[in-house]
């Protein structure tokens, strides 16, 4: 008898104990997401994740995530079907913000998936004076195809820009400048405004531009007639890493002496300057002048510059025993007589060590390069202010006036980096180098 009770006591308790998992499996369900974490730019976009559940689930967006928007913000899952999520920013004008959506159902409340937006704070990058420049030189006789060009970054689209330009000098006769309202293309990029008419007088152009109000400043520019006197893309240089892009890149494997287009590559991890680090017009021109004609050098001079792929670095990130970061173009190819230069370039960065500004000005040609005692060698100079995001080409320009064709262009660090005879730690990156007149 009592082997029976046993029996049918164990039967009892085996058969609550699986009415019990059975329960306790229905009611705590499954609910998964594929991500915590969700990363936006600072413009509208949209990005998804992923919910994996048993049953009804939601989605709920607390007042203080307000910008965000989800979709479908609920459904039904059968535990094993991966159900698509997508989530919305909106444009954030602001500084970078953070927020949160939570997912319920399954058993689980408040599950949460973060969200986080980039800085979207719009700039005009004119910090430290009129960092506005001119795409081309205005030439007499011609109709205008020159605009002012002022960069901008982090731009939605829906800003409401209203610019005010003041145009005269002696080479602004039949030339004219709306003061008109514009809109600004999303992202980073230009406002371009554009110079109307055709010039009928050689000389300086003086244009002056307010945006909203605000003062930008002034630039110089020319009515010329037509000519260039100098060009140079560094297009033919092959090697280094893309600091500015930061990418990484390829270098020669030889010694500066025997370097070759044709040579064997090696890695350059970003960071890495070009043909070893030699110094482009000091090192490579003097040990390697076959190799200097095939990289589109020849005439051009300079100390403390380096090869990187498409544009070149003058500077060093560490101090320099007397000699600037500087560039010396050959002599430049102008007519009889004295003309003013129109020098348009690009400039970038890369972060620090970063000069304020640069010197832009004329030297003999055959010059060697710029040291502390050359320096005062340099006439008809312009310093051109270069407060700007790092990790960016922008379009410059400035005016050189009274070259001849006995004159070079000389692109140089400013002299405010010498103490006690030695150049301090400093970099720029130049490209598209354009002399007209």
């Amino acid at each position: 008898m009592s082997k029976l009770i046993n029996a049918l006591m164990f039967m009892i308790i085996s058969t609550a104990c699986l009415c019990s998992c059975k329960k306790d499996s229905s009611d705590s369900g499954y609910l998964k997401r594929n991500t915590d974490q969700l990363s936006f730019t600072y413009n509208e976009s949209t990005a998804t994740f992923t919910v994996r559940a048993t049953g009804n689930w939601s989605i709920s967006i607390p007042d203080s995530s307000s910008w965000v928007s989800v979709s479908p913000d609920h459904g039904t899952g059968d535990g094993s079907t991966y159900q698509t999520v997508e989530v919305t920013c909106q444009d954030n004008s602001g500084e970078a913000r953070t927020g949160v959506i939570y997912l319920n159902g399954g058993g689980q409340q408040n599950v949460p998936v973060n969200i986080s937006q980039a800085n979207g704070v719009f700039e005009w990058q004119t910090a430290g004076g009129a960092q506005f420049s001119l795409n081309d030189l205005l030439i007499k006789g011609a109709a205008s195809t020159t605009y002012i060009a002022v960069p901008y970054v982090k731009a939605t689209g829906k800003e409401s820009i209203n610019a005010e330009v003041s145009i005269s000098g002696q080479g602004a006769s039949g030339l004219s400048v709306s003061s008109s309202d514009y809109t600004l293309d999303q992202g980073d990029g230009y406002l371009k405004i554009p110079i109307i008419g055709t010039p009928t007088s050689l000389g300086q152009v003086d244009i002056s531009l307010k945006i909203n109000g605000e003062d930008f400043g002034s630039v110089t520019t020319l009515t010329g007639v037509g000519g260039v006197a100098l060009t140079q893309d560094f297009s033919k240089f092959p090697w280094g890493s893309d600091f500015i892009g930061n990418k990484a890149g390829v270098t020669t494997t030889q010694a500066t002496a025997t370097m070759a287009l044709s040579d064997e590559t090696k890695a350059a991890a970003i960071g890495t300057l070009g043909a070893n680090g030699s110094g482009v017009t000091s090192t490579i021109r003097s040990s390697n002048p076959s190799f200097y004609t095939d990289i589109g050098m020849d005439g051009w001079t300079g100390y403390r510059n380096y090869m990187l792929p498409g544009y070149i670095q003058l500077g060093a990130a560490s101090s320099t025993a007397g000699e600037y970061g500087s560039l010396v173009s050959p002599a430049l190819n102008l007519p009889g007589g004295t003309y003013d230069l129109l020098v348009t370039f690009k400039l970038a960065i890369y972060k620090d060590p970063a000069p304020d500004k640069i010197v832009v000005g004329l030297i003999a040609s055959g010059s060697s390069g710029i040291t502390t005692s050359t320096y005062s060698s340099i006439t008809n100079s312009t310093a051109v202010p270069i407060s700007m995001a790092a990790m960016q080409w922008f379009d410059f320009s400035c005016v050189v006036k009274n070259a001849t064709s006995a004159s070079s262009l000389v692109i140089t660090l400013p002299s405010s980096l010498v103490s006690g005879g030695v150049v301090g730690p400093a970099r720029i990156y130049v490209d598209d180098i354009k002399v007209a007149y």
